[in-house]
């Protein structure tokens, strides 16, 4: 059994990894074949008008599908039926699943609104564009990134180690703002050398989903360490650097 949850928690992994990758360039409008600005064959034909609201309609199924799986309360129903060891596993694998529905059914707005491509501010914007896709990832790592990913409850389970006691640390980009993952992925969305109607539609809801999101996750965490994520809040500014502010907090 805990090999099988081994393998099942890799495979969740590469899922959920493939379907990050997917999107990054989804968003960038670069490579695949499907893009934000790239219909797949299985895009229904639809107005402009109706596109607007199937679209919005597919982000929120995406953003509901994150937040529901990672509410505490749904995990605490859920765990009665999928194992804790692969519970992670299995939310990142919706999230492949979610992703793939995103990319495969959105429906693309070509209406331009601005196109700097192939000169040097547009060569600017791309950089930023993976900048930001980077800190994200960085981040990811500062903090556990196979506990986000499923893999180290698994590993847990095969090796039949406990996990270390959560000490709440900040360390970096964490010192810096308190979600630098979204704050990558803001910067992503919105450094952008192509920018259709399409385009702007998805950073303006996915935008708006990160900061209710963000803010719900708040909730939770003050519930969870009270005082002490209380003083961090007062410290550290939650999505945007500031030039001054006071170190209170833990930084290891």
């Amino acid at each position: 059994m805990r090999i099988s949850f081994m393998a099942y928690s890799i495979a969740c992994y590469f899922i959920g990894v493939s379907a990050l990758v997917a999107l990054i360039l989804f968003i960038g409008d670069i490579y695949l074949p499907v893009t934000v600005n790239k219909a797949s064959t299985l895009a229904p034909d639809l107005s402009p008008e109706t596109a607007l609201f199937w679209n919005i309609i597919l982000i929120v199924l995406w953003g509901l599908q994150h937040s529901i799986m990672a509410d505490a309360k749904f995990k605490s129903w859920w765990t009665q039926f999928v194992p804790p060891a692969i519970e992670r596993s299995t939310f990142v694998l919706f999230v492949g699943l979610a992703t793939s529905g995103l990319i495969l059914f959105w429906v693309p707005i070509p209406t331009m609104i601005w196109d700097v491509s192939g000169t040097s501010f547009g060569l600017v914007l791309l950089i930023a564009y993976f900048s930001g896709w980077a800190i994200t990832l960085f981040a990811s790592f500062l903090i556990n990134h196979f506990q986000l990913f499923g893999l180290e409850q698994a590993f847990r389970l095969q090796t039949q180690t406990q996990s270390k006691r959560a000490i709440f640390v900040t360390p970096f980009l964490y010192r810096i703002v308190r979600h630098p993952m979204m704050t990558g992925i803001l910067i992503s969305l919105w450094c952008a050398p192509t920018m259709t109607f399409g385009r702007l539609l998805f950073n303006i809801v996915m935008t708006t989903y990160i900061l209710a999101g963000t803010r719900h996750e708040e909730e939770g965490l003050i519930a969870e360490l009270g005082q002490e994520y209380e003083d961090y809040q007062e410290t550290t500014p939650m999505l945007v650097p500031s030039l001054s502010r006071k170190e209170t907090h833990k930084t290891s």
